[in-house]
């Protein structure tokens, strides 16, 4: 394939059949349909030509860092994971009890979880997660078992450092059984000035009556490409919440698709973002309402900045058969300039009757009343405008219920 993205090498577990099969069940994907182009509908407001062009390569060291850049904060209530440069530090993890996490190089040695790996989505309708599977090593496996309640959040923090023209693939699953009920946070970082990439895809099952609360902070290096799939499969009664904030990266793309497979499941999708200044931003969800009683809603809140791109795809269909479900989609953006992009294509396909259904989108400018009056009151003006834009994304931060995750997302 011509892209440097692509490498012909020799990877950990490629001698083991079943891990083989699948490295080449993602090329032979990816072969078939290609990288996206503009013409390609899901991907025609976001142009990753820049990134196929880029010559990027794969760690293959064992060495990761020295440790200063991946210290633990010991005092967050948080259950550690880390990664480094693509790769995960091997430790020994304070789990409680019902809380199982296995490295996913040892869960592929071990053939476990195997048959929840690629059954949450359609590698040919994701070329990136395609790439992903290609190279299929790095990851970890996060398994709840039946009637569990993790009261401390698992926080799975990227370091991106030193990572100079790399491409770091990462494939993690998540796995809620019944009855039970946890709680996910991840964070990227990165401070290089030479380009890298982040290919993250994370399959997420829940089954009947599970909870999983999803947070995600993405802050990479301005430099740095950053492309994610979150596919989710969920059964009776199970509840997805996911909560997004984006103000990093000079390309990101932060795609969720969410299949309710039975009655009464329940997704739930707010993102806040800061489109940079030449830079593209990308928000795209599927959400497939497949049974009756099901029900969505998704709401996001943009700040576009001089010269940025911003994308926000949000897609609902409505199986013939998902009478009585409920899908709701809106978007709110802020320009602090006129030479700002926005791009928002909702899109509603209904099949079935008795629902409710709705889309919406708005956009306007700072209040020059409100800005007045901030910088009337003696406020400096780049002051007053943070505050406006603050109190502008603060809406999606006040939803969060967990405190401490909550301040996170409002230092970023």
């Amino acid at each position: 394939m011509d892209s440097p993205l692509v490498k012909d090498i020799t990877l950990f577990l490629d001698d083991k059949p079943s891990v083989y099969a699948l490295r080449q069940k993602a090329k032979n994907a990816l072969l078939a349909t290609g990288f996206p182009t503009p013409k390609t509908e899901a991907w025609k407001y976001t142009n990753v030509k820049d990134l196929l062009n880029t010559p990027l390569e794969i760690n293959t060291d064992s060495e990761v860092c020295d440790g200063d850049c991946c210290q633990h904060h010991q005092t967050e209530p948080f259950i550690e994971i880390t990664f480094c440069q693509g790769k995960l530090h091997i430790e020994e993890y304070n789990t409680p009890k019902g809380l199982i996490i296995t490295p996913l190089p040892v869960a592929l040695y071990e053939n476990e979880y195997k048959n929840y790996l690629f059954n949450s989505f359609d590698l040919e309708k994701h070329p990136f997660a395609a790439l992903n599977g290609m190279y299929l090593e790095q990851g970890i496996c996060i398994c709840v078992e039946k009637g569990s309640h993790i009261s401390e959040p698992i926080h799975i923090n990227y370091h991106q450092h030193n990572c100079n023209n790399q491409q770091i693939h990462i494939h993690n699953l998540i796995i809620a059984e019944r009855d039970c009920c946890l709680e996910v946070l991840e964070t990227y970082n990165g401070d290089t000035s030479f380009p890298y990439l982040t290919n993250v895809v994370n399959e997420i099952y829940l089954k009947e009556n599970a909870t999983l609360t999803h947070y995600k902070i993405q802050k990479e290096a301005e430099t740095a490409f950053h492309i994610a799939l979150n596919a989710v499969k969920q059964q009776k009664n199970s509840q997805y919440k996911q909560f997004y904030l984006s103000n990093g990266a000079k390309l990101s793309r932060q795609e969720t698709l969410i299949n309710l497979d039975q009655e009464d499941a329940k997704a739930e999708i707010y993102s806040a973002y800061t489109a940079k200044k030449e830079c593209i931003t990308d928000i795209t969800t599927n959400i497939n309402h497949l049974k009756p009683n099901t029900y969505s809603n998704q709401y996001a809140k943009a700040v576009l900045e001089d010269s940025s791109v911003a994308c926000f795809q949000g897609k609902i269909h409505i199986a013939p058969n998902a009478i009585k479900t409920s899908g709701h989609q809106l978007h709110k953006a802020l320009y602090l300039n006129d030479n700002a992009t926005l791009n928002c294509k909702p899109e509603l396909e209904i099949y079935a009757d008795d629902v409710k259904c709705s889309h919406g989108a708005s956009c306007g400018e700072i209040d020059k009343e409100q800005l007045f009056y901030l910088t009337s009151r003696g406020i400096d003006k780049n002051i007053a405008t943070k505050m406006l834009i603050d109190a502008h994304l603060e809406e999606i931060f006040a939803l969060i219920s967990n405190e401490e995750i909550k301040t996170l997302f409002c230092r970023k």
